[in-house]
């Protein structure tokens, strides 16, 4: 159940490239390793004590031949294989519905120069950027707004709707994929996308994948902590901690069917909120918003985040280095 990380890299990657300890929390990492190895040691030391108590030879000599476990040594290394057969299993799981999704949509959904010119530069720069491969990217007909990351053969896939493209403008989309560059950048993907599919699946598969069940449940505040760790990523990107608060906003008005915001209201509100890490009396001065960021208490957080993590030692050092980056690219 290990973290996979794309091998594919930019042929050059600057020297001072961004790195995931530039911008993850500490507490990501510990909660990432606890889970993992967690629910791998628990069948671990069930596999042993299956073995000593129960298969007997050749740790423990005393249980006795007519036990009903005794000789079938082949039963704990079951036991063992099981959490790991059940993360390729979920892997399958989870990506084939959306392997077929992109298959339907045909190269005519495909972030290609000709189709989508603007959003092609910005995977090329972001990319360059990073020293990451270069993600494919699709834009999917759905009235539905959003955009994931799944995993790939080689780079990872962006995976969005014209709904959401039409919803922000440039920048803002920009600031979108920096996330999901951030998600990259970090290896978040592979197991957010099998985690985040444990928790929509079917009551059977969650019995039968037992450990990745009990590793979602385990990791629910890991999933929290990356969607953070993606916002440093896009607050060094694009250099603006406020275009990535007014980005979260719009994008969390624009997918939630229930705010009853309309895109007038939303937009002369942002206008009038000329920063939004300024100033958090702002956003109370609008009822409508107000009422839906206090029904987002976690999306808050995030905006205090993004407003403070410049003026931290790490979020100080991240900017320099960024810069640094930058200049070597130029």
């Amino acid at each position: 159940m290990a973290r996979r990380v794309s091998k594919k890299r930019a042929r050059k990657a600057p020297e001072t490239a961004l790195t995931c300890k530039d911008v993850a929390f500490a507490a990501e990492r510990r909660i990432y390793l606890e889970g993992v190895w967690g629910i791998t040691g628990a069948f671990i030391i069930i596999a042993y004590n299956v073995m000593y108590f129960g298969v007997g030879p050749p740790l423990n000599q005393n249980v006795l031949p007519n036990a009903p476990l005794y000789g079938k040594w082949w039963l704990p290394l079951i036991i063992v294989a099981y959490p790991f057969v059940s993360w390729l299993v979920a892997n399958a799981l989870a990506v084939r519905p959306r392997r077929k999704l992109l298959k339907e949509a045909g190269m005519s959904a495909r972030v290609l120069n000709k189709s989508h010119p603007r959003l092609k530069a910005v995977l090329v720069d972001q990319a360059r950027l990073l020293g990451l491969a270069e993600p494919e990217m699709y834009v999917l007909h759905d009235e539905a707004a959003y955009m994931y990351s799944m995993p790939g053969k080689g780079a990872n896939i962006i995976i969005t709707t014209d709904s959401l493209v039409t919803g922000l403008d440039d920048d803002e989309l920009a600031t979108m994929i920096a996330r999901e560059m951030g998600h990259d950048l970090c290896g978040h993907v592979r197991m957010a996308f099998v985690l985040l599919y444990m928790r929509r699946a079917h009551a059977a598969a969650k019995v039968l994948l037992f450990p990745i069940t009990a590793l979602s449940m385990v990791m629910k505040n890991w999933l929290d902590l990356i969607e953070s760790t993606a916002d440093r990523a896009a607050v060094l990107i694009m250099g603006r901690p406020a275009i990535v608060n007014e980005t979260l906003v719009k994008a969390g008005v624009i997918t939630d069917r229930n705010a009853e915001i309309s895109r007038e209201e939303l937009d002369a509100f942002l206008a009038g909120a000329t920063d939004l890490t300024t100033d958090a009396a702002q956003i109370e001065r609008h009822y409508k918003m107000g009422e839906f960021l206090d029904s987002q208490p976690h999306l808050r957080e995030r905006i205090e985040e993004i407003r403070t993590f410049p003026r931290t030692e790490q979020g100080e050092a991240a900017m320099q280095k960024m810069e640094e980056t930058r200049q070597k690219l130029l």
